[in-house]
């Protein structure tokens, strides 16, 4: 079952203080994948509401994924910075994410080449060269706003910032997985299949745990307030009982090698 969030100030789903950062460091590339269902926008007219994910880096968003609701069309939008002395680097897409349907989307932040590419749905959105100042990305703690997933700012400071809807499979790595790995998310592989020697956190949001598992390094998301749990993407998982155990209402496939939820 996937996390079912709500534009709700008090219910919100929070990674800690610098927890990814240190994850991060050092990378001239890092990709984020996740499956969004919309349920509405808030049509504030902030390029930058509609967090999905948002990883700190000193005071300002260093790597963030969101949804740019300012244009005709609600777009995948990238945000974020090399270290934290860089002006925020941000890119959006072309391609609306429509409201009542599962998307794939996410990015990469390609820090050592300059530039930012999105993908919807399996295919790339876009490509913007940006100017990072440094090659790869540098981590520097912060000391009061935590990692958030669903939002911006713990507490939230404006419900305009969370997401109206569920999101599942959210997963970082520190290299570029390049299309063909966009692609296979896309199809329905977990992210476990796809460059695994690189990722570094992977929350499936199932649902049935609090705080929510990460289940590559154990930066887990603590849930305040009430984040409901809904119907999850159909997804191929390993057959290994290590991660068979986080799927919801797991069935054999025909294969010897996957479980679907």
């Amino acid at each position: 079952m996937a996390r079912d969030f709500t534009r709700n100030t008090a219910n919100y789903m929070d990674l800690g203080i610098n927890a990814i950062g240190p994850l991060l460091n050092g990378a001239s590339a890092i990709s984020i994948h996740c499956w969004v269902y919309f349920d509405s926008y808030a049509e504030a007219g902030d390029a930058n509401d509609n967090r999905l994910i948002t990883l700190l880096n000193s005071t300002g968003g260093s790597v963030m994924l969101a949804i740019d609701d300012t244009g005709a069309n609600n777009v995948v939008r990238l945000g974020g910075r090399s270290v934290s002395t860089d002006g925020f680097q941000a890119a959006s897409g072309t391609t609306g994410v429509t409201t009542g349907a599962w998307h794939s989307i996410g990015g990469v932040w390609n820090i050592g080449g300059d530039s930012l590419r999105g993908y919807l749905d399996g295919s790339q959105d876009f490509s913007t060269a940006v100017t990072f100042g440094n090659a790869t990305y540098t981590d520097s703690a912060h000391a009061s706003i935590e990692d958030a997933i669903g939002g911006f700012n713990i507490p939230p400071a404006s419900a305009n910032d969370q997401v109206d809807g569920r999101i599942a499979e959210l997963a970082v790595w520190t290299v570029d997985i390049a299309t063909v790995g966009f692609q296979q998310l896309n199809d329905g592989f977990s992210s476990l299949f796809v460059r695994p020697d690189s990722l570094v956190a992977y929350w499936p949001l199932i649902g049935n745990y609090s705080p929510e598992t990460d289940i590559i390094s154990a930066k887990n998301g603590t849930i305040t307030g009430t984040i409901a749990k809904d119907v999850h993407p159909r997804i191929i998982y390993p057959t290994s009982f290590q991660d068979r155990r986080f799927t919801a209402g797991t069935t054999t496939s025909t294969s010897t090698s996957t479980t679907t939820s």
